[in-house]
């Protein structure tokens, strides 16, 4: 018999035509499998998009639960709401899966109002944790956790694996992400264009991901250099079996969504070596060897409504380390991670996480330092707070009633209101035409901004400045 508290929580599973699964995708999933397999917990699965439709669907749903964990992307803000609405008295926790980007800020802006003690944000990393700790002073009022429960679900036969590319072949460049600019994908092409000219022939740079261009080439780029690849994600069994047979990952991102880097942690588990940015978690996930110098892009001014590439790494000292053949020892990152099912479902039955090591590293301080915000708007109490969730269920639940005067309607508003009309477009095209609902993490909450007037904005200053309001908004 199932004990422990009763435990509210949505199934996630991405819609059917979802391009590419990232590591929140796989996150939700893992997390709703946890709590739904646990002897240690009460499951009570709930339709989320029920909850936004119906005060009584959500009634029924929530009444009588314990604790209520957010499975469903960065929409969590709707619980808050319906708990203070529908006079319940349930714990929740929720997670931030991004950084310097409008989904989860949002959450935490819209969530600010309601918090009690007892709730809990967790995040994947320490720099997370850091990041939101200052952008956020009310989080003060509650607890945090660092907290990413992803090696339950890794092949434990595969540890420890790592075997590279073999004898008598090109050395192999690993590259695992998004080909988009913001992962810093160039910088791989780039890397591969200056071995090839410094050693031809004794190199090979495969790229592994979701191609935003379905693979047509960019018109104005050069062509790819000799000994470089690409191709998309096939399934988990043959990227486990890549990590295994790549010499070494490059992993050159410096995406401002970015907090953690799941592959990072696959590559540490599998052993394989890593170079990378210094941004977000590599610095607390790899050793030192593993960190390549990289420049941030000063005084640029950043929106949080779209991926940004914050900085590059330096290609040609990369070259310098491959081609001399210094790589870096491999990854001890994930051994922090090895219990955190455990840790989660602690979370769930109200108990705290020790704080000793979490503490940001040097390098993620310096970056927080630097960081300048403005428009980071809070509701200034639950009534304005309300106000804004209120209207903003309206809009989701016509965006899941595809066909409906309703939804195309509300697409209709989006698209006069979006200040980014290339992006509305394309997330109208994917409604329309592939189903898309909110398990594709930055689509339709991305979209709900708009109708609220929620787009922070950020610098990072010059690193001789130090001296201002680090992650002041204005």
């Amino acid at each position: 018999m199932p004990r422990g508290p009763v435990t509210g929580f949505h199934r996630f599973r991405s819609y059917a035509g979802h391009p590419g699964k990232d590591g929140a995708n796989f996150a939700y999933t893992e997390v709703g499998r946890l709590l739904g397999e646990s002897p240690d917990v009460r499951a009570r699965p709930h339709d989320f998009v029920e909850l936004f439709r119906s005060d009584e669907a959500a009634r029924e749903a929530l009444t009588g639960c314990d604790v209520v964990v957010a499975t469903v992307g960065p929409h969590a803000y709707l619980y808050f709401h319906l708990r203070e609405r529908l006079g319940l008295d349930f714990r929740i926790v929720r997670d931030a899966r991004t950084a310097l980007w409008n989904g989860y800020l949002q959450q935490e802006a819209l969530s600010a109002p309601y918090l009690r003690p007892d709730d809990v944000l967790y995040h994947s990393s320490r720099y997370s944790l850091a990041l939101y700790t200052r952008l956020f002073p009310q989080l003060a009022a509650s607890r945090q956790a660092v907290c990413y429960p992803l090696l339950r679900w890794f092949p434990g036969e595969l540890a420890g694996s790592w075997t590279g590319s073999g004898s008598g072949g090109p050395t192999r460049v690993g590259f695992v992400g998004r080909l988009t600019d913001d992962k810093n994908h160039a910088q791989a092409v780039a890397l591969q264009r200056e071995l090839a000219r410094r050693a031809p022939g004794a190199f090979e740079t495969v790229a592994i991901g979701e191609d935003p261009r379905s693979g047509r080439p960019d018109p104005d780029a050069p062509p790819p250099p000799a000994g470089y690849s690409w191709r998309p994600p096939v399934d988990r069994a043959r990227l486990w079996r890549d990590y295994q047979e790549m010499d070494v990952l490059f992993f050159p991102s410096t995406s401002s969504l970015e907090t953690f880097g799941r592959v990072l942690v696959e590559a540490s588990y599998i052993g394989t070596p890593v170079m990378a940015s210094t941004h977000a978690a590599a610095s607390e996930l790899l050793p030192s060897e593993s960190l390549l110098p990289t420049v941030l892009r000063e005084d640029t001014d950043f929106t949080t409504h779209l991926a940004a590439r914050l900085g590059d790494v330096d290609v040609a000292h990369a070259a310098d380390l491959l081609v001399s053949g210094a790589f870096p020892p491999a990854g001890k990152g994930h051994q922090f991670y090895a219990d955190h099912d455990e840790l989660l479902l602690g979370l769930v039955h109200g108990e705290t996480q020790d704080a000793a090591d979490l503490e940001p590293t040097a390098v993620q301080r310096a970056f927080l330092d630097r960081l300048r915000m403005r428009d980071l708007d809070v509701p200034p109490d639950r009534a304005a707070a309300d106000e804004m969730i209120t209207g903003l269920r309206r809009s989701f639940t016509a965006l899941h009633r595809r066909g409906t005067p309703r939804y195309l309607a509300t697409l209709a508003v989006l698209l006069a209101r979006s200040r980014y009309r290339a992006k509305t477009a394309a997330f109208v095209r994917k409604s329309l035409f592939h189903g898309e609902d909110f398990s594709n993490i930055g689509g339709v909450d991305l979209q709900l901004s708009h109708l609220i007037g929620f787009e922070p904005r950020f610098t990072i200053a010059p690193d001789s400045d130090h001296g201002g309001d680090s992650c002041s908004t204005s």
